[in-house]
């Protein structure tokens, strides 16, 4: 009885075994077949030339050899899953896990058969963490003799590769040639020799380049090689002004078959080299076939665009060139290209928005005249920005100048005029005879500041006659406590400059000195500024008086008019007894940024129209030093001239600290913003800008 239960305990003993034995070899097998698979696919792809993984495939491996690892530490499998670990954890980009999973197959099993090919994922591993000297150390002995071809060729490929992705070219070429010359496999050395020519291509070296893919394809390479080796090596030849090769390699993968899918794209590059070649009409001719391919709507809408350049800068009908922008822009309106074409096309459809239309006699408004003149200006400025006529853009601005020269802009035309003559012949006589003129012609004009700032003449006796001067030593007398001089310096620009920008400035401080320096202590004052904010509502000035009353400003008649149906529609609904609050004066400070001065809606400035030139430096102030803000994001209402200097600015949301929002204003008034990405219709107009400062780092 006792033998017969013994037996029986020890037969349940080895089918347990037996069973756990099979569990765990389960687990290793399934592992080391996700493995498997990974790998495979990732040899595949590295023979199309792709590095890409199936990272699935590497991370079951790792759950499955983890529980290897975690629940049979003495089995005979547990080398065979620290490899799987070490080099499945390298390829979906955990190094440092791997590099320890590797040291501890290395330092338990010295004797594994893994030993060189870790060893080789260690180097990498360290590679890949940055630690060059500990990588090149194992690399030196990785390429000596010690190991085998297969080895030592991937150990040159990845120190390769690595100096490759880091566009470090010159370090990565010796160890490309290594595994071309040396011990690299037919695919080794293809992929090797076609690193060398991309490295020469990405340094603009195309006389090399060009011979390093001719290497390539005589090495009889597979279908995706083939095609980036020949396609390259016309795209050099175009580089190098030859032409017809560049063409005859096209041609070689336009007749095969194999590349037929890509037929649209080698049709495009070979029109460009007709381009090149300046055989407009043959480029025309291939475009045009394009530009019907249906199936191939981004190669069609690439096709309509050139056709539109052609017909704009060669052929110089931008009627016809409109047509195919259009044809782009619908083909292809959400990618860059639909992009350009659509802001090419709004380029030329402005200028019948821009057409002269204004004949000045003795019945034209000031008003008018200046209105024409600022749709002038954008006209020359559609010319020289987007259109690329350099001399239609001159004849424009100078028909400006000679057509309206009462307006207010005509200064800041011929300033414009002035740099159009630098820039597009370098005739620095004309320009400076331009800007003599403009001293001579028109010494008030509110744009004589910057002229004085381009002849160093600021604060020199010449620097005398326009508004912004007067309000200068306005503003110096105010620091120097002398009221009366500074009060007459306002006052000069009242009486004098009506058509300034600083016209309002001058009116509004007259007031605020009476307030500040010598109230009468009486309701005048109030008065004063009720008074101001009716005959200025809408603008900053008028803004600023009634923020010292609180005052509501009179309505007039028309506003009265354009009400008038609605107090109608409502008159009905609300009872004589009903209290209404008076919402009338309140705006939403967020909705406030976006009210310009004129009281009409304005945008945000685009992202891509920054300030590129700084002349005032920022410094955070020490009456600031205890705010609880870590960051904060202050909204200015700017207007910038042609060249991108801020002409006028308000700052629409003061902080508390008077001093910050001082520097702040100094600050953005310096900027000079790049204007180029900016519509035309927008330059000269009020825009929102956003301009975050940061407490500085030790504040924080």
């Amino acid at each position: 009885m006792y033998i017969k239960r013994a037996t029986t305990v020890l037969v349940a003993l080895v089918i347990i075994l037996m069973m756990s034995g099979c569990v765990y070899y389960n687990t290793f097998y399934n592992a080391r077949k996700a493995f498997n698979t990974a790998e495979n696919a990732r040899e595949e792809g590295l023979k199309r030339g792709s590095r890409s993984i199936n990272a699935g495939q590497y991370n079951i491996a790792i759950e499955k050899s983890l529980k290897v690892i975690e629940n049979h530490p003495n089995s005979k499998w547990y080398d065979d899953a620290l490899y799987v670990l070490g080099v499945s954890y390298y390829h979906v980009g955990q190094h440092l896990k791997s590099e320890r999973r590797i040291r501890e197959l290395l330092a338990n099993y010295p004797e594994s058969k893994y030993v060189k090919e870790v060893n080789l994922y260690l180097a990498k591993a360290k590679l890949q963490q940055n630690e060059m000297d500990d990588a090149m150390e194992l690399f030196e002995v990785l390429l000596s003799d010690e190991y085998d071809r297969k080895i030592r060729a991937e150990a040159g490929m990845a120190i390769g590769e690595y100096h490759y992705d880091n566009r470090d070219y010159n370090l990565a070429e010796p160890y490309f040639l290594f595994v071309r010359d040396s011990v690299g496999s037919d695919e080794e050395i293809e992929k090797a020799q076609e690193y060398v020519a991309d490295a020469y291509f990405n340094t603009f070296q195309f006389d090399k380049a060009l011979g390093a893919y001719l290497q390539v394809l005589g090495l009889d390479p597979e279908k995706n090689v083939k095609y980036h080796a020949l396609y390259s090596a016309a795209i050099c030849s175009y580089r190098l002004q030859r032409i017809s090769d560049g063409m005859d390699y096209l041609k070689q993968l336009s007749d095969d078959e194999l590349y037929f899918d890509s037929l649209a794209v080698l049709k495009l590059t070979t029109a460009y080299g007709y381009e090149l070649d300046e055989d407009v009409d043959g480029a025309v001719s291939i475009y045009e076939e394009v530009s019907l391919d249906e199936a191939n709507s981004r190669a069609a809408g690439e096709a309509n665009l050139n056709l539109g350049l052609i017909y704009q800068y060669e052929y110089d009908d931008l009627k016809k060139a409109k047509e195919y922008y259009d044809l782009s822009t619908r083909l292809s309106r959400s990618s860059d290209l639909g992009r350009m074409a659509l802001q090419k096309s709004s380029a030329i459809g402005k200028i019948e928005t821009y057409a002269r239309s204004l004949m000045v006699d003795s019945a034209t408004t000031q008003t008018q005249i200046d209105e024409a003149a600022h749709t002038q200006y954008l006209l020359s400025e559609l010319y020289w920005f987007q259109l690329n006529k350099p001399d239609t853009a001159i004849l424009e601005m100078q028909y400006l100048i000679d057509s309206f020269p009462s307006a207010y802009e005509v200064p800041k035309a011929m300033l414009a005029l002035s740099q159009m003559y630098t820039e597009d012949a370098g005739d620095t006589a004309t320009a400076d005879s331009i800007i003599d003129l403009i001293l001579a012609t028109y010494m008030n004009s509110d744009y004589i500041g910057e002229v004085m700032e381009m002849r160093n003449l600021v604060g020199t006796p010449a620097d005398t006659g326009y508004a912004h001067v007067y309000i200068r030593q306005a503003e110096n007398f105010i620091d120097e406590d002398e009221i009366d001089s500074a009060r007459s310096r306002y006052q000069y620009v009242v009486d004098n400059f009506e058509d300034s920008k600083y016209y309002l400035q001058a009116k509004f401080a007259t007031i605020w000195l009476t307030e500040e320096y010598q109230s009468p202590g009486d309701s005048s004052l109030i008065f004063a500024y009720n008074e101001f904010v009716d005959s200025f509502p809408n603008t900053f000035w008028g803004d600023e008086a009634r923020k010292r009353t609180s005052y509501k400003p009179q309505r007039s008649f028309r506003d009265e008019i354009a009400d008038s149906e609605v107090t109608d529609s409502v008159s009905q609904e609300v009872s004589p007894t009903d209290e209404v609050a008076d919402t009338s004066t309140y705006v939403d400070p967020f909705a406030a940024i976006y009210i310009g001065p004129d009281g009409d809606s304005i945008t945000l400035l685009y992202n891509d129209v920054k300030p590129t030139v700084f002349r005032e430096e920022f410094e955070f102030p020490l009456e600031a030093y205890r705010v609880q803000w870590q960051q904060l994001d202050f909204y200015f209402q700017i207007k910038l001239d042609f060249s991108g200097r801020v002409e006028d600015l308000r700052l629409m949301t003061p902080s508390s600290i008077e001093e910050l929002d001082n520097r702040l204003l100094r600050y953005v008034q310096g900027m000079i913003f790049d204007i180029a990405p900016m519509p035309l219709e927008d330059q000269g107009l009020w825009k929102v800008y956003k301009h975050k400062v940061q407490k500085p780092r030790e504040l924080r």
